[in-house]
């Protein structure tokens, strides 16, 4: 298995955690390892690293809230 395969995995996993059906968890899983591969060849940065990244932004957002970074309270 590779690494973007195994990682869409378990972002499917994750979306599901947050309430989504098995098919909506993989087609957001697919667009979001894509997306964080995209970054990582922009950035010369890991997949994990970048998926780490938008998750984080998928789990506020999920949860209705702002990053603590992108809450302009904080600023």
């Amino acid at each position: 298995m590779s690494e973007q395969e195994d990682a869409i995995e378990k972002v499917a996993q994750a979306f599901a955690n947050l309430g989504a059906n098995t098919e909506q968890s993989i087609i957001m899983a697919k667009q979001l390892v894509k997306r964080a591969d995209q970054l990582s060849k922009e950035k010369n940065t890991s997949l994990v690293e970048e998926l780490g990244k938008l998750l984080s932004t998928v789990s506020h957002g999920a949860q209705g809230r702002l990053k603590p970074e992108d809450n302009p309270e904080n600023l």
